[in-house]
């Protein structure tokens, strides 16, 4: 794992892991601590069931945005430096290469994901929710595989797409993910040729709005689908084969 730790701590000194993370943070704790205007309908948002789930819509859409960004290169950047040969010297497989950086950007998202909650933690204390915190472990867990999913994605994808096409497709399938349930009632109303397209892609690119949602659920005290979130670790496991099965020219 010594290339994947390398690779994490080039990702963790950038420039744009710092200064999503903190400005989301920052987003966060605004909004949660009620220093700033959240409304629905007109009506100003306070309470901490409704607030909770809203901070970790900006806490999925932030980190899987970043998720793209930071592991989009990777692959691509090792190969342009030359630095794969230094592997292949060593004998060090490819598909073992390719992990070990998807590990990299996995962690990356992870971190990011760490350093937001801190704010939703800040949150929880200030609604008086201390005997809860335990909760942010399994929310936090399982809002992870939605990075998980969206960094192996992209790690996939750089493998064997042109930067900018791989960057693209892993965007708007974050998207789509991300939109999940907002383009699923889309879909019905729209109905026809589009309809029927919106209801193939959703199909195939997995609910990251049902993850998120399953992680409002458990900081909510409310019940948890568990399908969701096995469907989800299902896209993270196939996009991970993916990653060990995709070949690039060492050339």
């Amino acid at each position: 794992m010594i290339i994947a730790f390398t690779s994490l701590k080039e990702k963790i000194r950038r420039k744009e892991f710092t200064i999503v993370s903190v400005i989301g943070a920052l987003i966060l704790l605004t909004f949660g601590s009620g220093s700033g205007s959240l409304t629905i309908n007109g009506k100003a948002v306070t309470d901490y069931s409704s607030l909770a789930p809203i901070l970790l819509t900006v806490v999925n859409a932030i980190c899987c945005g970043l998720s793209v960004v930071m592991s989009l290169g990777t692959i691509p950047n090792e190969y342009e430096r030359r630095t794969s040969h230094l592997v292949w010297i060593r004998k060090i497989p490819q598909h073992r290469y390719h992990g070990e950086l998807a590990v990299a950007n996995i962690l990356s998202g992870l971190a990011s994901e760490a350093i937001l909650f801190l704010a939703i933690l800040i949150f929880m204390i200030s609604y008086g929710k201390t005997g809860e915190l335990w909760r942010l472990i399994p929310a936090y867990l399982i809002l992870g595989i939605n990075i998980t999913i969206v960094s192996a994605m992209t790690s996939a994808f750089s493998i064997i797409l042109p930067r900018p096409v791989s960057g693209a497709v892993s965007a708007a399938a974050a998207l789509v993910g991300i939109f999940h349930g907002l383009l699923s009632i889309l879909k019905d109303i729209i109905g026809g040729f589009a309809g029927e397209m919106i209801k193939y892609f959703l199909k195939v690119i997995p609910n990251l709005h049902g993850i998120q949602r399953e992680a409002g659920n458990v900081l909510c005290e409310k019940p948890i689908d568990l399908h969701i979130i096995l469907t989800g670790l299902l896209g993270a496991y196939v996009f991970g084969v993916l990653i060990l099965v995709f070949k690039r020219k060492s050339s």
